[in-house]
């Protein structure tokens, strides 16, 4: 069998990913097999289980670089001028979640597996690990400003701790109340977060 190139190997890995985040949305993690996740590629067994040894194996994939689309929505903030303030950077991440509430179910979802999936719960921790770096990095700036060079770290810490908080809380909503407005409730928690500044 040739072997793939490194650019067809991607692609074929993301048309993977997006066949199992499409089959996780729709019958849940648990509901999900490797043979709904087979059918909806369009690929043969052979080409799934060359490019990921499981379901696990491939959850722990689709949740990373669900993540990593959250991570580039943050990641330009340091370069933005003035410096982001919790709200803006809290709105960025809320963006994502609201645009595709079936990917953010998802995630939810996961959040449940890592207690019973060591790897994936050290996945999500490394992810939450770089997340929580890029928002420290992010509102560093801000916190300086704000508190002055010698308590910015902390603050921008303390913050980036309840941006996250903010940001799960906002996914949970959205996943397990259908009917709920995302605006409204984007706004409610971003009029909480200045309160809480």
């Amino acid at each position: 069998m040739p072997r793939l190139k490194d650019s067809t190997r991607l692609e074929r890995r993301r048309r993977i990913a997006a066949a199992a985040l499409d089959c996780f949305a729709e019958n849940g993690i648990a509901g999900t097999t490797m043979a709904d996740i087979i059918r909806a590629s369009g690929l043969s067994s052979g080409a799934i289980y060359s490019h990921f040894d499981s379901k696990a194996d491939l959850l722990r994939y689709v949740m990373s670089t669900m993540l990593e689309e959250r991570f580039t929505a943050i990641g330009d903030a340091p370069e933005a001028a003035p410096a982001p303030t919790p709200e803006a950077l809290v709105a960025r991440l809320l963006d994502g979640a609201a645009a595709d509430r079936s990917r953010t179910s998802v995630l939810v979802q996961v959040w449940g597996e890592i207690a019973r999936d060591g790897d994936l719960a050290a996945v999500a921790e490394e992810n939450l690990a770089h997340l929580r770096t890029l928002l420290v990095g992010g509102l560093r700036p801000w916190a300086e400003q704000r508190d002055g060079a010698e308590l910015g770290l902390a603050t921008a810490t303390r913050t980036a701790d309840l941006v996250i908080a903010v940001s799960f809380g906002y996914a949970t909503l959205l996943a397990l109340r259908p009917s709920v407005d995302p605006e409204e409730l984007r706004g409610h928690l971003l009029g909480a977060l200045r309160l809480s500044g």
